[in-house]
């Protein structure tokens, strides 16, 4: 993903359950804007669930997945926390945080069976939410001859950047806008070869 200025999230907090051999699987998918919302729904969770026999989760944010963490809860060493960090993989997201919530029914399920129903759990829960794309992006300064106002105009609309702020100062028209950071090597590249164009870092 880190080659591209977009990514996917999700765009609604969803849940789903899941039983196996009596064991009660709940799970739960939120999306996030950084690691300390995360863990700060983490924290509720754990309170919300203190009577659960489990309460496994994993998050991963931006659009390298960076920071990333699991946690298993107890559960024997990669089986719950991975998987579920599994499922947000093979889902595509990122900014989110999927916790799984345990009740155990009396039977063990072994290693490949927790593997099992923490990932399948955590993938249903992702799957029951609508996706939305993150666009990253980036903010520009322009100086340029007023004279070239109807060009610029043109070519940062074509661009598909946004304008935040226009004004005047000392003879210059200036220009702040935003786009996907895919287009601004371009426009960089355009406005720079005219005359009379300026970007201020």
């Amino acid at each position: 993903m880190c080659d591209k200025d977009s990514y996917y999230s999700i765009a609604e907090e969803s849940e789903a359950r899941y039983t196996i051999q009596r064991s009660r699987f709940i799970g739960f998918a939120h999306p996030v804007r950084s690691e300390e919302e995360g863990k700060s729904i983490i924290a509720v969770y754990q309170k919300r669930f203190f009577d659960a026999t489990h309460v496994a989760w994993a998050y991963a944010i931006g659009i390298d997945r960076e920071p990333n963490r699991a946690n298993d809860d107890g559960e024997p060493s990669g089986t719950a926390g991975r998987p579920i960090y599994g499922a947000i993989l093979s889902q595509n997201v990122s900014d989110v945080v999927v916790l799984v919530v345990r009740y155990f029914g009396g039977v063990k399920l072994g290693t490949s069976g927790l593997i099992n129903a923490y990932g399948e759990c955590a993938k249903m829960a992702l799957e029951s939410a609508s996706k939305k794309e993150i666009i990253l992006k980036e903010q520009l300064s322009i100086r340029f001859n007023p004279e070239l106002t109807g060009i610029v105009m043109n070519r940062v609309h074509n661009a598909s950047g946004e304008i935040i702020a226009h004004g005047y100062a000392d003879g210059q028209s200036l220009l702040e806008i935003r786009l996907r950071q895919s287009e601004v090597g371009r426009l960089r590249s355009d406005l720079g070869a005219l005359y009379g164009v300026f970007f201020d870092e």
